[in-house]
């Protein structure tokens, strides 16, 4: 009765680890949270450490809340990497975008999520498959473009952002040229 604990932050406590009377050597007594603004612990396998980094953005789905999308934001990746089950993971923090969570149903503490971080986006891009994409040298790019002879012909092309499926075209190419994968159809 004696002790007053005053909280560095505000906060809703979510724990009480000792009862009045008991004595507290070391430990963790209280357990507070900012409620306010949802923060998501997200561990990656540490071989896409590449694939994330502040402020990539990241769309999230509770478990609970299948049919709802979340938005957010890394705000923080650590700088070592953790154990977790014996794995070696990348964790970061994700931040929601308030107008994300401010929804009818509230976001319990503890809730398990799919996310998926986006590294880049590009809308309204010009796109080819990314078996069309020859890379003539570090950084340099080239397709083959189908001629008005209907010979293939090597341009040379600025790419933007690629993935597994599709590159996207800067420069050097206009939409509705055919270009080639070089792949041959066989019987």
């Amino acid at each position: 009765s004696d002790t007053e604990l005053i909280a560095a932050v505000d906060g809703t406590v979510m724990a009480i680890s000792a009862n009045p009377g008991e004595i507290v050597n070391t430990g963790q007594l209280i357990t507070l949270a900012d409620l306010s603004q949802p923060l998501l612990e997200v561990y990656l396998d540490e071989t896409d450490l590449d694939k994330i980094g502040v402020d990539f953005e990241v769309e999230v789905i509770f478990d609970a809340l299948p049919d709802d999308v979340f938005s957010g934001h890394v705000v923080e990746v650590d700088p070592m990497l953790s154990s977790l089950n014996n794995v070696t993971t990348v964790r970061a923090l994700v931040r929601l975008d308030e107008d994300s969570f401010s929804k009818p149903q509230t976001l319990p503490v503890g809730l398990n999520a799919s996310v998926e971080v986006i590294g880049g986006r590009a809308q309204n891009a010009l796109l080819v498959p990314v078996e069309a994409v020859r890379e003539v040298s570090a950084g340099e790019y080239a397709v083959f473009v189908i001629g008005a002879d209907g010979e293939p012909e090597l341009r040379f092309v600025e790419v933007g952002l690629m993935d597994f499926s599709f590159a996207e075209i800067l420069s050097g190419l206009d939409q509705g040229e055919t270009v080639t994968t070089g792949l041959v159809e066989t019987n």
